[in-house]
């Protein structure tokens, strides 16, 4: 049965470097372990600066050396003093430099781009709340016109409804002053007719 080796991750140059500098006591009046082992102290800048960083990092570049630890995610641990940490680079346990990695830019952006989306959320939300309360304003004056319509419709039903009796009432009314014209024009022709036979009859006289 074959068995795998597992390979082993390297600490990058970097921390390599860094430990090693600690490691060598002839910088300790330059750069040291704290008391408890777990950061580490840069007493003499300008000495680093010129001596050592050439020496290790081949500049004299301090601000580049401090953008690397705040890569590594290095924490200042005082205001004052030059003193960094990170919880896996620690005194006489180096095994765990290995597990110590540089930060990426995704962080970052997946920060920006989380922020970005937020705020568009917000301004989503914000729009969605006003389009919403623009609904209910249209709705309520839909609701107020639906009524005002049925009040008129209500109102031009009744009124042809009552101008509908009005014409029955004046139809019935020219055919009763026809009636009685015609009534009228009957008698008068009655009354005619009789005038007529009257003079006509041979009892008639003209006196």
């Amino acid at each position: 049965m074959s068995s795998r080796k597992s390979t082993k991750h390297q600490p990058t140059s970097f921390i390599r470097k860094t430990y090693k500098i600690l490691d060598k006591s002839k910088h300790n009046h330059i750069i040291s372990w704290s008391d408890d082992g777990l950061s580490f102290v840069i007493k003499d800048q300008h000495s680093f600066t010129n001596t050592i960083l050439p020496q290790y990092f081949k500049h004299k570049n301090f601000a580049s050396f401090n953008r690397q630890l705040n890569m590594y995610d290095f924490h200042k641990t005082k205001e004052d003093i030059l003193e960094f940490s990170h919880p896996l680079f620690q005194r006489n346990n180096e095994t765990l430099l290995s597990q110590i990695n540089r930060k990426t830019a995704e962080p970052q952006v997946f920060k920006a781009n989380t922020h970005e989306l937020g705020q568009r959320l917000k301004k989503f939300q914000f729009q969605q709340n006003t389009m919403k309360e623009m609904l209910e304003s249209l709705e309520k004056q839909y609701d107020k016109i639906v009524e005002q319509n049925q009040i008129l419709i209500c109102e031009v039903m009744q009124s042809k409804q009552r101008e509908k009796r009005i014409e029955m009432y004046i139809n019935k009314i020219e055919e009763r002053k026809k009636e009685e014209k015609r009534k009228e024009t009957v008698q008068v022709e009655c009354r005619t007719e009789s005038d007529d036979y009257l003079k006509l009859s041979p009892l008639h006289s003209d006196d």
